[in-house]
């Protein structure tokens, strides 16, 4: 199939393109600069992949948590491609989409986004089951959900940062991650082709991000509406 995926949940925006067996994928790290950079990165990996918008079978994007600007960036960007062409579109949880490489992993595992200093977006899975729904935490309400005498894998964007810190601080938990922690353009592929399999409904006009907490910008606001 013929597709284009986008993870756009943390400041390194990548971009995939995939036509049958072959891959052309862009990643960048350039944090605010993604508004500029999207949609020429999109334009070039489809040219290296040989393909049109109108020849994509599907697209597929980090649906969240994660960047409130780089989750409605990627939205926005395959949205367009749907109004256009009539592609469908797959969102996937973000988290989600970073476990599914352990899937098959004994252990329990941890999939985490760095949000802020010792806050993270997580959830916990079991065999590719999610066990809990997304939500964001302080490292120390993450431990108070695990078994101290249990091994937890821990993977994600966040996953090297959230080892180095338990370890530091309580190093009796048995935390562990594998290392480079890539990103998850190629499970994007493989989560929406198995709900294509599974006749899922593509995401509709008025679908949006998966947000587990309020923005900066919506908390100032309830704020000053407080005041008054």
């Amino acid at each position: 199939m013929n597709a284009l995926a986008i993870d756009c949940a943390v400041s390194k925006l990548c971009i995939a393109a995939k036509k049958e067996n072959q891959t052309v994928k862009l990643c960048l790290d350039i944090g605010t600069k993604q508004s500029e950079k999207i949609l020429p990165a999109i334009d070039y990996v489809l040219k290296e992949a040989d393909l049109t918008p109108a020849l994509l079978d599907y697209t597929a994007v980090t649906l969240g948590p994660g960047t409130f600007t780089g989750l409605r960036l990627g939205l926005s960007a395959l949205k367009a491609l749907n109004l256009a062409n009539g592609t469908p579109l797959y969102g996937i949880p973000s988290l989600k989409a970073y476990a599914l490489p352990y899937k098959s992993a004994i252990e329990t595992v941890l999939s985490v986004i760095e949000e802020k200093e010792d806050q993270y977006f997580y959830s916990f899975y079991a065999r590719g089951e999610e066990l809990i729904e997304p939500s964001d935490g302080s490292i120390e309400e993450i431990l108070k959900q695990i078994d101290p005498e249990n091994s937890v894998l821990v993977c994600g964007p966040g996953a090297k940062d959230f080892v180095e810190r338990v370890n530091e601080t309580t190093p009796l938990f048995s935390l562990h991650t594998f290392l480079p922690q890539n990103d998850a353009c190629e499970n994007l592929f493989t989560l929406a082709e198995q709900m294509i399999r599974d006749k899922v409904q593509p995401m509709q006009d008025y679908d949006g991000p998966l947000y587990v907490r309020k923005s900066e910008a919506e908390i100032v606001l309830e704020k000053k509406a407080e005041k008054k």
